[in-house]
């Protein structure tokens, strides 16, 4: 026989001993109040300011006080970052035991769980990224975060469309565009691999076919690879810039004594 509460998860206590939420990689909600912030980018935990009703259903509910309650489609909820201090909110179906509410065919514990967030995740970039290449990767996030992956998947194919004319290539199809960049060195060889990953992605999302789709997973490897993608291409080379031009000015004064 084991052990009573061998395998139960041990819960981490915060510094006035209350429980912590499980860390997780994906984005807060009343179900699970952890994640990243949509605002300030930060894994973070999160206190749930409160909810209100957004969709009923045609169901109604009698609560312990005897009080009539209409069955609940889904919710609007506001959580507040604590590590930014600000609300992100969210909009949050009915799940019933491990399953959508409107699927569930047996009992179990009521929760609700994020669909849309706002801010919309990923949609604030550096400004050190040009604004053509900005706005399209905000209207990816958009649709990969309005649980639209083919959608996401073809403007991801835009952005690099936008990546190779900022960096001078304009013309010819997007695959040659990208080799190009390659044998100038702008992409390097892995970076490269994983920009015809998103080049045949987007195809698949632009065009029907009832066998090959992009699924959410795919989806969130792209924009991840994006965002990496955007990060080498501009905004390591800014800052880069901006700590040589500052050791200069603070070289300087001394140069001259």
């Amino acid at each position: 026989m084991f052990r009573p509460g061998l395998f139960k998860r041990k819960i981490k206590k915060g510094k006035r001993g209350e429980d912590l939420p499980e860390p997780h990689e994906g984005l807060p909600d009343s179900h699970r109040p952890s994640g990243l912030c949509p605002r300030c980018g930060k894994q973070s935990s999160f206190d749930i300011a409160g909810s209100l009703p957004a969709t009923f259903d045609s169901s109604y509910t009698i609560d312990h006080s005897g009080k009539e309650e209409r069955g609940l489609i889904d919710r609007v909820s506001s959580l507040i970052c604590r590590h930014c201090k600000q609300g992100v909110v969210v909009v949050e179906e009915e799940w019933v035991g491990d399953h959508p509410g409107k699927e569930a065919k047996t009992g179990g514990e009521v929760s609700y769980r994020g669909i849309h967030w706002w801010p919309i995740p990923e949609a604030y970039l550096s400004s050190d990224i040009p604004d053509e290449i900005a706005g399209v990767f905000a209207e990816a996030a958009k649709s990969l975060y309005a649980n639209c992956p083919r959608a996401f998947a073809v403007m991801a194919r835009r952005a690099l469309e936008a990546i190779c004319a900022d960096k001078g290539e304009t013309s010819g199809i997007l695959a040659d565009r990208l080799d190009n960049l390659k044998s100038k060195g702008i992409l390097q060889p892995t970076l490269a691999d994983w920009a015809k990953e998103v080049r045949l992605i987007g195809n698949v999302g632009a065009h029907f076919d009832p066998i090959q789709t992009v699924t959410m997973e795919d989806a969130k490897q792209l924009v991840s690879f994006l965002r990496e993608l955007l990060k080498y291409l501009y905004e390591l080379p800014a800052e880069l810039a901006r700590r040589k031009l500052e050791g200069k000015q603070s070289k300087d004064p001394q140069e001259q004594t």
